[in-house]
């Protein structure tokens, strides 16, 4: 006489849904107790992000195994990470120090500055306008005051920059150790991120995981990209125009291309104050007129850079209101701090790609029709898959 099991009955809606509210409160908690880590598990998750396509190309052009071409780009990186740790690191610190102090002590001075400005008229032209009505000195004042703190972390930030990275080396090679594990699994990873499945919604989970893929390949890559040639080329022309802690700008100016907005417009600030207050140049301009071809150059660059490069990397994968890119940041920053700043534009994007799915679905609406994941061939041009065609294209592997 065989024994029968009696079938596990399912479960209803109800408890679904309590089960799904305690799971996402036990996660919850588990971030919130574990949020010291979390951004070096960001900063891993991006840093596999940057180097899979590296492996790849080794992979499928060197015809090496996984496992070697993990290993040596991995090498690699560590050398090149202490390369730039040694010499050429301390070079930029000290570069981003002076910078920092220069900007600094020019703040302190405004408001004296801006007082002796407001005793004489300034004439514009055929205009003459009386500055002595506006105390100038008095808003400077307010102004300073309000960035005050932001001054002292900064200088605090900068002042220990070289202790911090010695303290830092246990985070540093957690984060490569999290990033090499998940580069040597990738195919593992990605086969489970295919494989999710919810019963019934196969194909809009399809779509919904190529947008999210196009978003965030779009940003992370391109934007690296874009902020690699931004700091280049930057830190080239101030050079060439003679202008102090060429270096230190270059860096300055590539880091704020991931800043929406705010970060291209502080930095052109900045290099036009190194520019007016530095006491001579080469090309033997006037102060004022060495600042105006500084920022002039700056700004010219930056618009090339947003109007022909960038569309050209990320397409309109992202295609953000700049309200949206600022509320975002903003939010990014108090929320996460430097992480959710960087990382607030291709988030915003996110969300806007599933509340529009969600709203269209609470008003039983088609969400492909108009569809919602469209953007442009342009945003997939870093992805790994348009170099697996191109390397087919060129019989270096078989299909």
């Amino acid at each position: 006489m065989s024994s029968t099991h009696p079938s596990s009955p399912p479960w209803g809606t109800a408890t679904k849904a309590l089960v799904a509210l305690i799971g996402m409160a036990l996660v919850g908690a588990l971030l919130f107790r574990l949020q010291a880590i979390v951004p070096l598990l960001v900063v891993a998750g991006i840093l596999t992000y940057l180097i899979l396509p590296l492996i790849r190309l080794l992979h499928l052009r060197a015809r090496l195994p996984w496992g070697l071409a993990t290993n040596l780009c991995f090498l690699v990186l560590v050398v090149l990470i202490a390369a730039v740790s040694t010499a050429t690191g301390l070079a930029i610190i000290q570069q981003l120090q002076a910078l920092f102090f220069t900007v600094q002590h020019f703040l302190f001075g405004l408001p004296e500055q801006l007082q002796a400005m407001g005793r004489d008229p300034l004439f514009i032209g055929p205009f003459e306008f009386d500055l002595a009505m506006v105390d100038l000195g008095v808003l400077a004042d307010q102004a300073l005051a309000a960035l005050q703190p932001v001054l002292g972390r900064m200088s605090t930030l900068l002042t220990g920059l070289a202790t911090v990275a010695l303290e830092s080396l246990g985070r540093m090679i957690f984060v490569l150790a999290i990033a090499y594990f998940i580069s040597m699994d990738f195919e593992r990873v990605r086969s489970a991120w295919r494989g999710l499945s919810i019963p019934g919604y196969e194909q809009d989970l399809r779509r919904l995981q190529a947008a999210l893929a196009r978003i965030w390949n779009a940003f992370l890559r391109g934007q690296l990209l874009v902020a690699v040639a931004t700091g280049t080329l930057t830190g080239l022309l101030m050079a060439m125009l003679g202008v102090r802690f060429s270096l230190g700008l270059g860096v300055l100016t590539g880091l704020s291309k991931f800043v929406p907005i705010l970060g291209p417009f502080v930095a052109g600030a900045i290099a036009g104050v190194v520019a007016v207050f530095q006491p001579t140049n080469w090309l033997g301009l006037s102060p004022l007129t060495h600042m105006a071809l500084v920022i002039g150059v700056l700004f010219v660059l930056n618009q090339i850079i947003d109007y022909v490069m960038l569309p050209r990397i990320m397409g309109d994968a992202l295609n953000l209101h700049p309200v949206l890119v600022l509320v975002g940041a903003i939010l990014g920053a108090s929320l996460a701090g430097v992480i959710g700043l960087l990382l607030s534009a291709p988030s915003v994007a996110t969300l806007l790609l599933l509340g529009r799915y969600t709203y269209r679905k609470m008003l039983d609406l088609d969400p492909w029709n108009p569809p919602i994941d469209a953007t442009s061939p342009a945003a997939e041009v870093f992805h790994w898959a348009w170099l697996t065609r191109r390397l087919r294209r060129h019989g270096d592997v078989k299909p």
